[in-house]
């Protein structure tokens, strides 16, 4: 049997790609202009970025609430000496959501909110569903700044600087271990990788899968036929749905979701919760099943949550570990995955997440285990001290491939 080597990176393994880390985040949701953005009436919200909205008065509320929302929180509720996190903030508000903290505060700005554009009666929308309607567009605003549009592109690379002395370095562990490559990011780099570099794609596994899929998105797309005529074409694309499969040596664990998951509920009687990976300009979501009457196959409409399917937060985020069943299989794997790996390699994470602090320890440096740290900042954790890891403070670009060999122990015995 071949060994098992565990990987875990956090939000400075993909920083040199150009995905913003939470310092750039913090300072671009911290001030959001209602002019900034977009609220389309599919509830889907999106920056701007210079184009014209032509139709500014739909959505118009849930704007000024996003806006006047977050200027709320900056004021009134951080300190002066504070500065605003998105994590922090995100628990401030969805602690509001699931248990009804910090419910005089929240309740009293959207008491002063209705008082100064509805009069002080909002027909439409109580202060349980306005918070609720800003985190949708928050999250969807949140996601939007972590993916690319390449990674969309049915591309394939075989040469990927900086990141080629890393990529050769897992092509060398790929020839006689499995690897367990854990993530804590939300972004699209390292399934893009996976998917459609040449020396990685044909090893990888991240749990979603196309064939047998009964899931399609609706995409429409304009296009030229070579006149002046423009064509306007609606078509369905097959969608990869979760279904727990990592059969591959280079296998991905997007332990806090990812900002192209989906989820959506099948048709009853037999409803079930789904996630699906989207894809690039899809929009609605259908199913084909089988007409109960007549025993042809139809395609029937899906509701979808709209929102990316992340976590996010300091705390909240993690009761979804062990308290929602597709997170739990995620973390089940991750408790097993340490527990069954000789070497864990961790790589731009800061071990600021407690529960995951707690999965590393109680899986694997307890267990006598060697943990090699890859930083250019030593993280603030007695974890590295304590069970006497290799830190090396380098970021995951800045180290060659000869570097990586020396310095990282690969000798492991099957």
């Amino acid at each position: 049997m071949r060994p098992n080597i565990s990987i875990l990176v956090g939000s400075g393994f993909s920083i040199p790609e150009g995905i913003p880390g939470v310092r750039e985040l913090n300072k671009r949701l911290s001030k959001i202009g209602e002019s900034e953005i977009l609220i389309h009436t599919d509830q889907r919200a999106m920056f701007l970025n210079g184009r014209e909205d032509p139709n500014r008065h739909s959505g118009w509320d849930n704007r000024i609430f996003l806006q006047e929302f977050l200027e709320f929180y900056s004021a009134e509720v951080l300190k002066p000496s504070e500065e605003f996190h998105y994590k922090a903030f995100y628990d401030f508000y969805s602690g509001y959501l699931t248990n009804k903290e910090n419910k005089e505060a929240i309740e009293g700005f959207y008491k002063r909110f209705n008082d100064k554009h509805f009069k002080g009666s909002d027909n439409h929308r109580d202060c349980y569903n306005r918070v609720s309607d800003f985190n949708r567009s928050f999250n969807q605003l949140l996601a939007s700044q972590l993916h690319k549009t390449k990674y969309f592109e049915d591309i394939s690379t075989l040469y990927y600087p900086p990141y080629d002395p890393f990529i050769g370095f897992l092509r060398e562990l790929l020839k006689t271990s499995d690897i367990k490559f854990h993530t804590l990011n939300h972004d699209l780099f390292f399934d893009w990788l996976g998917q459609h570099h040449s020396d990685l794609w044909q090893y990888y596994a991240d749990g979603y899968q196309l064939e047998g899929s009964p899931f399609y998105g609706t995409v429409s797309y304009d296009f030229n036929d070579g006149t002046e005529r423009k064509v306007h074409k609606t078509y369905y694309v097959k969608l990869e749905h979760f279904v727990d499969k990592f059969d591959k040596s280079l296998a991905l664990y997007k332990l806090h979701g990812s900002v192209f998951n989906t989820i959506i509920y099948t048709p009853q009687p037999d409803q079930q919760r789904v996630r699906l990976k989207s894809n690039y300009a899809v929009s609605g979501f259908l199913m084909e099943i089988k007409d109960p009457v007549t025993s042809e196959l139809k395609f029937e409409n899906l509701w979808d949550e709209v929102a990316p399917d992340f976590l996010s937060g300091t705390t909240n985020k993690t009761r979804f570990y062990t308290g929602d069943p597709y997170y739990e299989i995620l973390f089940k794997h991750f408790e097993n995955n340490l527990s069954t790996s000789e070497l864990l390699i961790v790589i731009g994470y800061g071990f600021q997440d407690s529960g995951v602090n707690e999965y590393l320890e109680n899986n694997f440096l307890l267990r006598g285990k060697h943990m090699v740290v890859i930083d250019p900042c030593k993280p603030k954790t007695e974890l590295i001290e304590k069970y006497k890891a290799t830190y090396i403070p380098k970021g995951v670009t800045q180290m060659t491939y000869q570097e990586y060999l020396e310095r990282v122990p690969i000798e492991l015995k099957p």
